[in-house]
């Protein structure tokens, strides 16, 4: 299946004046929480070098996926790959249907018993389009499966009751995407979709017409035990919807300055709530990087606050390079590309 590429556009409403002493590490209001000393440091193959696909740390593994640029998925290879906290190569993933001209996987998710799930689209011989999110057996095969079409899930997170939560759109006979179609949407493997919300034409047209926005990172998807969010930094907005109350919320953030200078390199969600990113500043030589934390003033408006200390030259002294995720209540990252992944708690 041809999955959506990356469109570079640049909206009015990431062109907006930023702070750019956001990346100097000197920006006042707002709660400040400090990173505490790495308490554990593992090398993992997956991390060595400069970042390429999708890397990301979930429920006690690194999942790293289209490493090779692609979201193409083999039959006699795998697709995804789980890295242990010891930097061992703990599972592999063959994402493949039998009945298939070709496969893709868009995303990949770990659930807190350690359950892989994926997601994607399939093309038939005769060129029909299939979506699917699909869970991993024990012998690293895809083994049940949500048939999605026609929406197509483009991000995926596991809640603790053994639904999959995802991120995506609904596709019109000629595969382009339908700008009302609901974005978010619970699946369950017994029932199929259990439900749909966030009306995405209703949130502006800046960033929602993108999949996965301008650039790998920019937009994500993530769920706790009591939460799942989304963070669409193309658009300036984070959604929350509280799984025990059933309400979902969005709210605006400061916008980042143009994607040629300021991109998001990783996210966390953590399990009190807190949201975390990595920022990479390439205006300045060196560039500059650091670890930020979401926090709102006001009515509703976000805006990201340095966390104290984190942030500085890359490869040159910045404490945190890229944001890998977190477990639980430690935040996981790199610092530079030799491969060696920290981990910290935060404390407000």
């Amino acid at each position: 299946m041809k999955t959506p590429k990356f469109r570079i556009l640049l909206p009015a409403a990431l062109c907006l004046a930023f702070p750019w002493f956001y990346l100097s590490g000197q920006q006042t209001g707002g709660e400040r929480v400090s990173l505490l000393d790495s308490h554990r440091q593992v090398r993992l193959s997956a991390l060595a070098g400069p970042p390429a696909g999708f890397r990301r740390w979930q429920n006690g593994y690194l999942i790293s996926f289209a490493l090779d640029g692609t979201l193409d998925a083999s039959p006699d290879k795998p697709a995804v790959v789980l890295y242990d906290r010891n930097g061992q190569a703990a599972r592999e993933a063959i994402v493949w249907f039998n009945d298939a001209k070709s496969t893709g996987v868009d995303d990949a998710a770990v659930s807190r018993l350690g359950d892989l799930f994926v997601s994607g689209g399939t093309t038939s011989p005769a060129g029909a389009i299939a979506s699917y999110i699909a869970q991993i057996n024990h012998t690293g095969h895809v083994g049940r499966v949500i048939r999605t079409t026609p929406f197509l899930p483009v991000y995926i997170c596991s809640a603790e009751d053994g639904t999959v939560w995802s991120y995506g759109f609904d596709r019109d006979e000629g595969g382009s995407s339908v700008a009302t179609s609901l974005s978010l949407r619970q699946y369950s493997f017994d029932k199929g979709q259990l439900r749909a919300m966030l009306d995405t034409s209703t949130l502006g047209p800046s960033g929602w017409t993108l999949s996965r926005g301008h650039y790998p990172g920019e937009i994500d998807l993530r769920c706790t035990s009591g939460k799942v969010g989304l963070l669409n930094g193309a658009s300036s907005q984070w959604v929350e919807f509280d799984i025990s109350s059933n309400k979902l919320k969005v709210s605006k953030i400061e916008p980042l300055p143009q994607i040629d200078q300021m991109r998001i390199t990783g996210f966390a969600l953590t399990e009190s709530g807190d949201v975390f990113v990595s920022l990479h500043d390439r205006s300045s030589q060196p560039p500059r990087s650091g670890l930020f934390r979401l926090t709102f003033v006001g009515a509703d408006v976000g805006k990201w606050v340095p966390v104290k200390d984190t942030v500085g030259p890359f490869l040159h002294g910045a404490k945190v390079g890229q944001l890998l995720g977190t477990d639980g209540t430690e935040l996981i990252y790199t610092r530079d590309f030799d491969g060696t992944a920290y981990w910290s708690k935060y404390s407000k």
